[in-house]
């Protein structure tokens, strides 16, 4: 199985590159079962993501259910769910569980995040978890707490409940994950919960268009941003989405 190299890339040593799909496999599963080295030392609070990432790099290399333990993969799900948010969402990682010392005061260091949050349902989903231990009704909740008034969505609650993070659409892309893995097509009420304000995000996106073109930072936000336009149309999220 080979793949053709780009004429005329300086970078190239053959006119063919090969996928040595092993040494992959071998790589992924060193992540998975050894500690990072140390240059991820920074990178820790994003632990959920780095595991979302692992995970299904040996999904689509078709090892994850091949190379790995039955009793294995159910200590990786018992892990993600040791990041969950007792008030509904999911940790980066779990250095700032308090635990029974957990209280007012303290909680604004201990908050749910939102990315983190879409990774570790997807995590689950990936290892083909049934999802009964998630607190949906707590995560819906929350998610619509994370919701600014303009239709944006934050990445995490500051102090005193306030919506913290840029202004990013990438963070709406989350949301609209983890929607749609809590509710499907579901509009309206799910578990007492209403739902977030699809419209307004929709609306919110639809504002950074100048004529024509998505005004963004980078061509990477922009392909976010037509990416949770897409999903909200295909999966008929909202009432008024065209």
């Amino acid at each position: 199985m080979g793949f053709t190299g780009w004429p005329n890339a300086p970078f190239m040593a053959t006119d063919t590159t090969l996928f040595h799909m092993e040494k992959h496999i071998s790589y992924w599963l060193r992540c998975l079962r050894s500690p990072l080295p140390t240059q991820y030392t920074s990178n820790d609070p994003n632990r959920m993501t780095l595991a979302f990432f692992v995970v299904s790099a040996l999904d689509l290399l078709g090892a994850l259910f091949t190379r790995t333990l039955s009793e294995e993969r159910q200590e990786f799900i018992n892990w993600v769910y040791s990041c969950q948010h007792p008030d509904g969402g999911f940790r980066g990682f779990p250095a700032t569980d308090f635990g029974d010392r957990r209280n007012h005061e303290n909680a604004a260091w201990d908050p749910a995040n939102l990315p983190a949050t879409y990774f570790a349902l997807s995590l689950l989903c990936v290892l083909k978890d049934d999802l009964s231990r998630v607190k949906r009704k707590q995560c819906l909740r929350w998610l619509r707490s994370v919701q600014r008034s303009d239709g944006s969505f934050g990445e995490l609650l500051g102090p005193d409940g306030r919506v913290e993070g840029g202004n990013d659409t990438r963070y709406g892309y989350c949301a609209m994950g983890v929607r749609w893995i809590l509710r499907a097509s579901i509009c309206g009420v799910v578990e007492g919960e209403e739902d977030v304000k699809v419209d307004k995000l929709v609306e919110c996106i639809r504002k950074a268009e100048v004529g024509g073109t998505l005004a963004c930072r980078s061509k990477r936000q922009r392909l976010v941003i037509l990416s949770v336009l897409t999903d909200i149309r295909w999966r008929h999220l909202g009432s008024s989405v065209s």
